[in-house]
C-alpha cells in the first residue's frame, strides 16, 4: 500500500532525502537562548553605565573608573506643564 501526496508540486523523494540537521531542528530553542544571553549582557552594561561607583566587577568582567561629578549649580529641573 503506497500513500500518494495530495500536493503535485512537491515530490515524495524531496520530503525524505535528508533528515534536518541539529540547528535545522532547534532553531527556535537557539534564538531564544542567544536572546536571553544578549539582554542579560545588555543589563549588566546598563548597570555599569548608571551606576556611581568607582571599581565594578560583575563575574569575570571588573571596571576601574571615575564617575562624573555632579554639583546642585548643574542641576536644572525643567517642569513640562502649559
Amino acid at each position: 500500500m503506497s500513500i500518494d501526496c495530495p500536493i503535485e508540486c512537491i515530490s515524495r523523494d524531496l520530503i525524505c532525502e535528508s533528515p534536518p540537521d541539529w540547528l535545522e531542528k532547534h532553531s527556535t530553542f537557539v534564538l531564544t537562548f542567544v536572546a536571553s544571553i544578549s539582554a542579560a549582557a545588555g543589563v549588566v552594561l546598563t548597570y555599569f553605565l548608571k551606576s556611581r561607583c568607582k571599581k565594578l566587577k560583575f563575574c569575570c568582567i571588573e571596571c576601574d573608573r571615575t564617575p562624573v561629578e555632579l554639583e546642585a549649580n548643574q542641576i536644572e529641573v525643567v517642569s513640562n506643564q502649559e
